[in-house]
């Protein structure tokens, strides 16, 4: 069972390198998306010692090790679940002896694990070539079950917009829309607790938060300068209330998807094949 698949992890990586200079591309672009935040954030910084309760050392920390988490849980293959539902390819799916979802995780998975090898090489290269300082990574056993709960999260949530496909096919302008909302809200570009308190606790009732900031924030967390000790202490109070909402956003997202493939495949219909 498990062999079956492995094989469809392997001949998903290999899938990447068949078109090499776009592959090539991908990473350079990938590149860009880390140093842009960078130099930008590190020029702020040469006019001011703090940003909320951030001194730039913290700030680089937060981006660099962000960046490694966001190659692992935004990357996605469920894209292609929407097209083989607008094609009539997913009938071929289901009629395999394999699980569906199983087959689309083990894709899921090779995608995300690709994106995190090169992402660590590039990211270590970017260190050793701008001497940036940063905190080594803080809390692995906090962080491991909250970094686990984002990628799925982000899955489940990546496979509603995929099943919305058998209502329409105008599925990729709401994924983009859902990419562009992603990116602002779920702290890619900067630590959310930065923005106004009011702003950021309504960000906080929505599962974005969960996928990217607060896995971040925890490696980051515990510091000896004196005004972030006190931020810390604040940050220790929401800790426990942001990984109940964690889980709660898991649970919330694994039902959604449920509940969608469900109506989805029930009023499915393809002519033409």
């Amino acid at each position: 069972m498990v062999k079956k698949y492995l094989s469809v992890f392997i001949i998903t990586v290999k899938e990447y390198f068949v078109y090499r200079l776009n592959f090539v591309l991908w990473r350079f672009r990938v590149i860009l998306n880390i140093l842009i935040p960078l130099f930008l954030w590190s020029a702020v910084f040469d006019k001011n010692t703090f940003i909320g309760s951030y001194d730039k050392i913290q700030f680089i920390s937060y981006l660099l090790f962000g960046n490694l988490i966001a190659t692992f849980v935004f990357g996605t293959r469920t894209f292609d679940i929407s097209s083989d539902i607008n094609d009539g390819k997913i009938i071929n799916a289901l009629l395999k002896p394999v699980s569906f979802f199983n087959y689309h995780f083990a894709r899921e998975i090779a995608d995300k694990a690709l994106n995190l090898f090169f992402a660590i090489f590039e990211i270590l290269f970017l260190i050793w070539l701008f001497k940036l300082n940063f905190i080594y990574p803080r809390n692995l056993l906090l962080f491991l079950p909250i970094f686990v709960n984002s990628v799925l999260i982000s899955y489940f949530i990546n496979l509603s917009l995929a099943f919305i496909g058998f209502w329409t096919t105008e599925v990729w302008p709401i994924r983009f829309i859902f990419i562009i909302l992603l990116s602002f809200v779920a702290g890619n570009y900067f630590p959310l607790d930065i923005l106004p308190p009011t702003i950021y606790k309504l960000i906080l009732f929505t599962p974005f938060p969960y996928m990217f900031y607060l896995p971040a924030k925890i490696l980051i967390s515990h510091s000896t300068t004196s005004n972030v000790a006190n931020a810390m202490k604040q940050w220790n109070n929401e800790a426990m209330i942001l990984i109940f909402l964690s889980y709660f956003w898991l649970l919330a997202s694994y039902f959604l998807a449920r509940l969608v493939w469900q109506k989805g495949i029930k009023s499915f219909s393809f002519w033409g094949r």
